[in-house]
């Protein structure tokens, strides 16, 4: 017996007691009148909470959804995919599925191993490519060097070898999606090699601590477009020159600012 029923029974039974009694006892009857209440005050208490309880309570589901639920429990790329199904939705779903996932950078190359491991033992792996800052952070930058290097030999110039570069499919690093004639002859300068274009700029009349951006680039193992977005925002100084009908930049760049570029460099905050 529930004590939601055991409270109506005593109720019902304080009320029998009190009928049964006579009128002329009323001393008797005033005690099991109080009984009645009090019993009729707990079962009405009890009612209430009961109500409370089952309000509650979350609605049942029908067949027709339960069976929707069944389905959808086999059929998870479906669940995942609903256009009902939210984020926290699909966070939910992947705590119920996987036990851990596992990720391993290959060095500091654009390559990331990830294992998933799933509920039940089975595991999942998959290659991903992360952002890199520099052209030697990628994991293919050796063979880069030498196609660079192999076009160079054929004669080709800097733009016609970015135009090839991106046609075969490479790829450098962050910021960029394609190869351009700056990025090739920065390659090219590490290799010791010198375009046409590189070797004219030598013959510059310069200053003392005077660089292009591909000279600074080079020294600094700083990209180039980072050095570009430096000058706009005041942090180079520099001016420019015509060389081979084409304006140049040439950097002003001491020791001691070529000391502070590393440091930036090397602390991106302290810049921004």
């Amino acid at each position: 017996m529930s004590r939601l029923e055991r409270a109506h029974y005593q109720a019902e039974r304080a009320h029998r007691q009190f009928d049964a009694v006579e009128p002329e006892h009323r001393l008797v009857a005033r005690t099991l009148e109080q009984q009645w209440e009090q019993a009729l005050a707990a079962a009405a208490q009890l009612q209430a909470e009961h109500a409370r309880f089952m309000a509650e309570q979350p609605v049942p589901l029908s067949a027709a959804e339960r069976e929707a639920i069944r389905r959808l429990a086999c059929d998870i790329p479906a669940l995942w995919h609903a256009p009902t199904t939210s984020a926290a939705d699909r966070q939910a779903i992947i705590r119920q599925l996987v036990e851990r996932v596992v990720v391993t950078v290959q060095g500091e190359s654009e390559r990331v191993e990830v294992q998933v491991h799933w509920i039940g033992g089975s595991s999942t792996q998959a290659t991903l490519i992360r952002p890199v800052a520099r052209l030697d952070q990628l994991s293919y930058y050796p063979q880069l060097m030498a196609r660079v290097a192999a076009l160079h030999a054929q004669g080709e110039e800097a733009p016609a070898i970015a135009r090839m570069l991106n046609a075969e499919g490479w790829r450098p690093a962050k910021r960029c999606e394609t190869f351009n004639a700056a990025m090739v002859r920065t390659l090219q300068l590490r290799q010791g090699l010198r375009s046409r274009q590189s070797a004219d700029s030598g013959a510059i009349e310069r200053a003392p601590g005077e660089w292009t951006f591909t000279e600074l680039a080079l020294r600094l193992n700083i990209p180039q477009p980072t050095l570009y977005r430096w000058l706009r925002r005041g942090r180079l100084q520099g001016r420019q020159v015509i060389h081979a009908d084409h304006p140049l930049w040439l950097i002003q760049a001491d020791e001691l600012e070529l000391a502070k570029l590393r440091a930036s460099r090397t602390s991106p905050r302290t810049w921004a």
